[in-house]
């Protein structure tokens, strides 16, 4: 596919160039991923040996056995948290006695903080506005993607060409308006994990 994909810019067919590497990095994806976690799971070894070495200081295996931690969790969710962060969304998680997946922390993380030791959630105007956009503007632009594949029963006058571009371009539509509703992920995850919080503290405090 790459071959191909150089044998185009060497042509001077750049759109063909563009639409071949697309296609080439989508088939590859899973090697891409493969050789990404082939590297993480190689540098947790050598981290390893490093953490077994007698005449590395103290403080440094400390720094190794976290650094061996955060690549542990990386493989296992995909993402990167900071440790602090990390650590509190684990312990939150068996408070709430795990009633809460984990799957929320992670989703709501660019959304969570560290304050005096307790982990905050902080969701701002800006956030509330963005996630408002994405609703209405993934739903609408879902309405017409599907309102433009339903035109093409209709269109029969037209070539064969048409009829792929009108399904082209609503597919595109379907698919760009489920990618802004993917977006309000993190704040609808981020409002579950503040509305457990609140109400374990809240728990506690009538408890006590």
């Amino acid at each position: 596919m790459f071959d191909k994909a150089f044998e185009f810019i060497f042509q001077g067919e750049y759109v063909a160039f563009s639409i071949a590497i697309v296609l080439g990095i989508l088939f590859n994806l899973k090697h891409i991923l493969s050789f990404a976690d082939i590297y993480k799971k190689r540098r947790i070894e050598l981290l390893k040996e490093a953490v077994s070495v007698c005449s590395i200081n103290g403080n440094l295996k400390v720094h190794f056995e976290d650094e061996i931690e955060n690549e542990y969790f990386r493989l296992a969710h995909k993402v990167k948290m900071q440790k602090v962060v990390r650590d509190a969304c684990i312990d939150w998680h068996v408070r709430l006695n795990r009633e809460l997946s984990i799957a929320h922390f992670i989703r709501a993380r660019s959304h969570l903080e560290i304050n005096n030791g307790e982990l905050e959630v902080k969701i701002s105007t800006f956030d509330m506005i963005g996630y408002w956009y994405n609703i209405i503007a993934g739903i609408l632009l879902l309405l017409i993607g599907s309102l433009f594949l339903t035109m093409t029963n209709a269109i029969q006058s037209q070539s064969i060409v048409g009829i792929v571009f009108v399904i082209g371009v609503s597919l595109f539509l379907i698919f760009f308006g489920l990618f802004l509703l993917s977006q309000t992920f993190s704040v609808v995850s981020a409002k579950r994990v503040q509305k457990a919080i609140d109400l374990c503290n809240k728990s506690r405090k009538a408890d006590a």
